[in-house]
């Protein structure tokens, strides 16, 4: 492993050394660095591939605390809902599945941000949106230097920019709920420097309804410290650094509804989810040193060290196994299923059952570092008519998940729940450890009306898994190469077309014994390009196919899994995605009042290409035939935003409609989850230009609409919200 690094080094910064020509890599480095990938809205005219860039004057209008609602204006994303504020979003990109958004890269300021994105990418960690000034989504080739998973593509959380003089902000808001937010965030400027200090609390206790009256709300704090200290006036080199801490306290629970509960109240929670809490905390560490060695090269260097620590109490199952939990609500006045469902329900003791009828609680303890090294260039040079932009890129890796599983046992009494007298009991003590050597190489060469990018990343990935209760050990190492290629035909000064073909890849990854292959899948996209900013119109379609030799599926609780098949991969063979994403974009004027109208579609078929068998309750128990859909993908969805600005006033309506989709594959219990539309508000007035009024609502016509049906039942979207606030700069 030291020789090839080694290698790798010399390789990555002797290449540059050769690069000479054009003197842009200074403005690069400071627009690009380590933080932005696509850079600006501008940019995404120009990207052979798909790039969509949400800006920092869209998220300062909307104010929103929930990234599932930011990514729905974006063409090709899929957001499965689970809790209707945020908190743990599923995001799928071009097909793949949403849940937990582990087919995606999640990244913050151009850094890995999950918790354990090779051990267990499963990310219940978001960055908290109020720290964040804009947002890069980016798939096919776009995705291929970032791995570990990017199958789909990848999402980078741009984090507030140092400021350029010293200010002071202040932010308070109050809405339904008892939702209450406050940020505030400081910041000083000097001759070689900045700095900026920021924190954010923000709490609600919950749109859903305990029958005992407890808060199904939540409580979330953010702190964050960055900073730049110029080492030379001319600004040739600096260094940066980033420090945060978030926190959260959430009443969230898996356990959803029947059919008729939710039909007749749709934010009710039963009475063996009382005591469900999620408890969690964050830390991260980075330094960043940049350089501009030449007057076309620079290059930077990132150390980081992320911990998180998470506890997740909440129902898990009866004491009496054999009971189905899904079969009681999907089933509750069947035999015995209206026994445990009065018992989940708080309508009879579980003494009155039987031992059986008990319920159990699991403490998911689970302790995660993310740390490395990261190493980024961009240089510049000219060759006969080319030119090219060569960025190289080396990631030394390392993380682990530590998983400290118990369960306590609960009697339903008086509806409520009372802990017998039963011994708490370890049910998993293990850990997956993982390190990674990824290497990547772009080069974007323009000539004449044509602009190519060819791209690759290559990783060596070295696994290990401890189990203590059952004192087994595996070891495993994998190499990847991932290789892609784009290009970008200017037709005319309004006209361009792309097209674009990438390798896609998840790594089996440490403690699997259910899955042998990695998945693999080729990408495809084209599409093409319009825009006359004198009339203020832009158009974009691109047509995408995913074509998978063998697709993954996750056993994870949340999907439906339970017992020794938790957290293990599955293979599924062949299947097929094919999509189409369009947007349009245009601005009219009436009067005095402008008028910017948004709209973007995207239709997807996603299905299984091959007969097969499954065990994975992600898809169902079954025979799966081709032709069956991926489970939690809709057919079709479309964002329409409409505003007007006129002087200091500034307002937008945002309708959002998902398609149908499936629980499920197999189609023996599979359930359709029926399309849904939900209409947003949001609104600010620049009383002064240090100071503003916003205000939002969340499901302004107040629709009831269904979620999800995993792990446990019907679960509910968002029910309707205000929240008003005052920002003022001091």
């Amino acid at each position: 492993m030291i020789n090839f690094v080694l290698i790798v080094l010399c390789v990555f910064f002797g290449l540059n050394s050769q690069a000479e020509g054009v003197s842009e890599v200074s403005a690069k480095m400071s627009e690009l660095g380590p933080v932005k990938i696509i850079g600006s809205s501008e940019e995404e005219l120009l990207q052979p591939n798909s790039a969509h860039f949400i800006d920092k004057q869209k998220i300062e209008q909307q104010q929103q605390s929930d990234v599932n609602r930011v990514l729905k204006q974006v063409p090709g994303v899929y957001v499965q809902e689970e809790d209707g504020f945020g908190l743990r979003p599923n995001i799928g990109l071009r097909g793949t599945h949403p849940h937990r958004s582990r087919k995606i890269v999640i990244l913050e300021d151009g850094i890995l941000i999950g918790p354990a994105p090779y051990s267990a990418p499963a990310a219940y960690y978001t960055p908290f949106m109020s720290k964040v000034e804009s947002m890069e989504v980016f798939k096919g080739v776009a995705s291929v230097p970032y791995g570990p998973n990017s199958i789909g593509g990848a999402i980078n959380y741009i984090t507030r920019s140092l400021p350029k003089e010293n200010r002071t902000e202040l932010d308070f808001a109050g809405g339904t709920y008892n939702t209450q937010k406050y940020r505030a965030n400081l910041g000083r400027v000097w001759d070689q420097g900045a700095i900026l200090f920021e924190g954010a609390h923000l709490q609600t206790d919950g749109f859903k309804k305990l029958d005992n009256g407890k808060n199904t709300g939540f409580d979330k704090n953010d702190f964050l410290v960055k900073g730049e200290q110029r080492l030379t006036s001319d600004r040739k080199q600096s260094i940066e650094w980033k420090v945060g801490y978030g926190t959260e306290l959430s009443d969230e629970s898996y356990l959803g509804l029947t059919q008729d509960d939710f039909f007749s109240s749709p934010y009710r929670r039963y009475a063996a989810s009382e005591n469900d809490l999620m408890d969690w905390q964050h830390e991260q560490y980075q330094l960043t040193y940049k350089s501009q060695l030449q007057e076309n090269l620079g290059i930077w260097a990132t150390g980081y060290h992320h911990k998180f620590h998470r506890n997740w109490s909440r129902f898990n199952n009866f004491r009496d196994t054999t009971v189905d939990v899904n079969s009681v609500l999907r089933n509750p006045d069947q035999g015995a299923n209206q026994l445990y469902y009065d018992v989940l329900s708080g309508n009879a003791d579980s003494a009155s059952v039987g031992a059986g009828a008990d319920i159990v609680v699991t403490n998911n303890d689970r302790y995660f570092y993310s740390q490395g090294l990261q190493l980024g260039s961009f240089s510049y040079y000219t060759v006969n008519d080319w030119t090219h932009q060569l960025s190289l890129g080396l990631r030394l890796h390392e993380d682990q998940i530590r998983r400290n599983h118990s369960e306590d046992i609960f009697s339903m009494t008086s509806g409520n729940m009372v802990r017998t007298a039963d011994a708490r009991r370890k049910t998993a003590i293990n850990k997956d450890n993982t390190q990674a050597v990824s290497v990547s190489a772009t080069d974007e060469m323009i000539w004449q009306a044509w602009k190519f990018t060819v791209s690759g990343r290559f990783e060596n990935v070295t696994y290990a898994s401890e189990d203590d209760l059952t004192a087994e050990s595996s070891n495993g190492t994998e190499n990847v190469f991932v290789p892609g290629a784009g290009a970008l035909y200017q037709i005319n000064d309004k006209w361009s077309a792309l097209l674009g073909v990438n390798r896609g890849v998840t790594i089996v990854g440490p403690g699997q014994t259910l899955s042998e292959k990695p998945e693999e899948s080729m990408n495809y996209e084209t599409g093409v390009r319009y825009s006359n900013p004198d009339q203020e119109f832009f158009a974009e379609g691109i047509a995408f196919v995913a074509d998978y030799q063998n697709i993954k599926g996750t056993c994870s609780f949340s999907s439906g899994c339970t017992g020794n098949t938790l957290d293990q991969e599955f293979d599924g063979g062949k299947a097929m995605i094919r999509g189409l994403e369009t947007r349009f974009a245009k601005g009219f004027m009436y009067k005095n009042v402008y008028i910017p109208v948004n709209f973007n579609v995207t239709v997807t078929k996603a299905e299984f290409a091959a007969d097969s068998y499954t065990t994975n309750p992600e898809w169902g128990v079954g025979d799966i035939h081709s032709g069956d859909p991926l489970p939690y993908v809709p057919e079709a969805q479309y964002s329409l935003g409409v505003g007007t600005q006129y002087k200091k006033y500034s307002q937008e309506f945002i309708l959002s409609w998902t398609g149908k989709m499936y629980d499920q594959s197999v189609e023996t219990n599979r359930q359709e989850i029926p399309a849904y539309g939900v209409m947003d508000w949001t609104m600010k007035y620049q009383y002064q230009p240090q100071g503003s009024v916003y205000a939002r609502i969340d499901n302004i016509l107040d629709h009831e609409y269904l979620v999800s049906l995993r792990p446990f039942g019907a679960r509910p979207g968002k029910a309707r919200s205000l929240l008003v606030g005052l920002k003022h700069t001091f």
